[in-house]
């Protein structure tokens, strides 16, 4: 039985799946860290306190509405908190693997305790969403017949690219290193 939200940061502590053993892992470039199963997630969502003042918000350079998303979460509402969780961030399922996390550094909870695993949550959200299908391509409705330049397949260009293709116009990405493959 989970605890309400109130108490969920008292009730569970901070716990991340474990990683394959490094023999396993050197030998493929394919994911390293094991899953939780879902109830093992909401767990984690639990453990966000609902501050009045969110400093993971600040902290995070997307502005990503952490205890909104851990709320649906922890509700068990996963297409919601997906689509939340995409409210402000064009690329949950890279974020959730190499963000340094300064959200979880903010966590009002860190400081007298262990942060909530956001990145976790985020990553987890995310695979959900892929495994659901509730990431579908958004392609627009018409194209404004504009073509725009890009200058960097880096996050902030590809998302620069996405939100201008959703706009309706063509867009060519432009890499600097012919070795992007």
């Amino acid at each position: 039985m989970l605890p309400n939200k109130e108490k969920g940061f008292m009730s569970f502590e901070r716990v991340l799946p474990p990683d394959l053993p490094v023999a396993e892992r050197i030998h493929s470039f394919r994911e390293f860290s094991k899953a939780f199963p879902p109830e093992k997630v909401r767990e984690q969502a639990f453990r966000c306190m609902h501050c009045g003042v969110p400093f993971c918000h600040s902290a995070c350079p997307l502005g990503n509405v952490v205890p909104d998303f851990n709320d649906l979460l922890k509700d068990d509402k996963w297409r919601e908190a997906c689509d939340k969780l995409h409210s402000t961030n064009n690329f949950p399922e890279f974020t959730g693997r190499v963000c340094p996390a300064p959200c979880e550094a903010a966590c009002v909870l860190g400081l007298t305790d262990s942060p909530v695993t956001i990145e976790y949550i985020e990553r987890a959200i995310t695979e959900h969403g892929w495994e659901k299908g509730y990431i579908k391509p958004e392609p627009p409705d018409t194209r404004t017949g504009k073509s725009v330049a890009v200058v960097g397949s880096g996050p902030a260009g590809l998302a620069a690219a996405q939100q201008l293709n959703r706009a309706g116009h063509t867009v060519t990405v432009f890499e600097r290193s012919q070795d992007c493959r």
